[in-house]
């Protein structure tokens, strides 16, 4: 996360930065703690889909605020959730997929995550150029992200390893 935008609200220094560090650490430990959760209680799809709803929900909520720090809190919130479910998703297909299946699946799935970093940011900016918001881009991975709900609710429902 850049500080360009706790620069353009006036708030700069050390205790901007400081403000940034913190909620890369409130990341970081929030993923660790999330996935060794599931590691002991199980549940994987059940909250792989739960963080992309913590994702979901973030996005939207840091659309709205005229305060760029509570804006700040809702997308750190959203990253935690994404974070996460970054960490425990790569347990998923391995349930499903043994030998060449699993590695063939898990370079086609770290292939479309690729194809997906490369597009990202030019959707954003294109969808930013064509509304003149940056929220088009919350609203855009907000959706794409709601759709991961969808199919992870889709997946529990009809798996025998939620």
């Amino acid at each position: 996360m850049k500080t360009t935008g706790i620069r353009a609200s006036g708030k700069q220094g050390a205790w901007a930065s400081r403000k940034v560090a913190a909620v890369r650490m409130a990341l970081a430990v929030a993923m660790i703690v999330w996935a060794a959760w599931v590691d002991r209680r199980g549940g994987a799809i059940r909250h792989v889909t739960l963080a992309c709803l913590v994702s979901t929900i973030g996005l939207l909520l840091a659309i709205r605020p005229s305060n760029i720090w509570l804006s700040l809190a809702w997308i750190t919130v959203a990253l935690i959730g994404i974070t996460a479910a970054r960490a425990i998703f790569w347990t998923i297909p391995t349930r499903f997929l043994t030998g060449v299946a699993a590695a063939g699946g898990l370079a086609f799935i770290n292939s479309i995550g690729t194809v997906g970093g490369f597009v990202g940011p030019y959707a954003v900016g294109w969808l930013k150029d064509a509304t003149g918001q940056f929220s088009s881009g919350l609203v855009a991975m907000a959706a794409l992200l709601a759709l991961s709900t969808v199919m992870g609710f889709w997946l529990e429902r009809v798996s025998n390893y939620a």
